[in-house]
């Protein structure tokens, strides 16, 4: 995927409120190089070296948002609970996340009436053996639970790849009252910003009144 493409509706709205979009490709998407992903778990530091590298090129004193989708959402909602992030970061969007690696893999197989027996074991093996990380540490919702800045949490309702009820579990396991959810009906997997535009930008706005502004 390509984040120029996927999050260039987002980079409208942000451009139209003042605001500079910073979004590179992770690993093995767009033009980053690499051949697998890691659901978050290497992302998020990639991540945190991102915002080390703006900060030194344009200040200490910008202030930043972070906006993740999907495995973005992952990634996001991992570094916003991390006693190391930069004090600039003002509040963290996290759109259609997951709850944990492991309930999404079990969601899925289900829906896919697909018998465990011992496969998620096995696959996690191997991802340990030719990945080197391990499923189990990819788990957002303990993150959340130490946030440390405000969190807005969007998904839509009709989500098939992630189901919403992850969001809401995500918002009530969130430790900062600064905290706000939206669901949109209708809109399935990273959806909620074509389907909601004016409830989602309407949120949005409110969070960088109250914490940027």
């Amino acid at each position: 995927s390509y984040g120029k493409k996927e999050f260039c509706g987002f980079a409208q709205y942000y451009l139209s409120r003042g605001i500079n979009v910073f979004f590179p490709d992770h690993i093995a998407s767009g033009e980053s190089e690499g051949t697998h992903c890691s659901f978050g778990y290497h992302e998020r530091e990639d991540c945190m070296k991102w915002l080390k590298y703006m900060t030194d090129h344009f200040g200490e004193d910008i202030k930043i948002i972070l906006h993740g989708v999907s495995m973005g959402s992952a990634t996001v909602c991992m570094m916003s609970g991390r006693n190391n992030l930069p004090a600039n970061v003002k509040f963290t969007v996290a759109d259609c996340g997951f709850t944990t690696a492991k309930a999404l893999f079990k969601f899925k197989m289900k829906a896919l009436n697909i018998p465990d027996f011992g496969l998620m074991r096995g696959v996690n093996f191997a991802n340990r053996i030719n990945h080197g990380f391990d499923f189990r540490d990819i788990e957002p919702i303990e993150s959340v639970k130490n946030a440390r800045v405000p969190m807005l949490f969007v998904h839509g309702k009709e989500d098939n790849l992630v189901p919403s009820f992850m969001a809401e579990e995500l918002y009530n396991n969130c430790s900062t009252p600064k905290k706000d959810i939206l669901i949109v009906e209708g809109a399935d997997h990273a959806q909620a910003h074509v389907d909601g535009k004016q409830a989602y930008e309407n949120k949005i706005d409110e969070f960088i009144e109250k914490y940027v502004k």
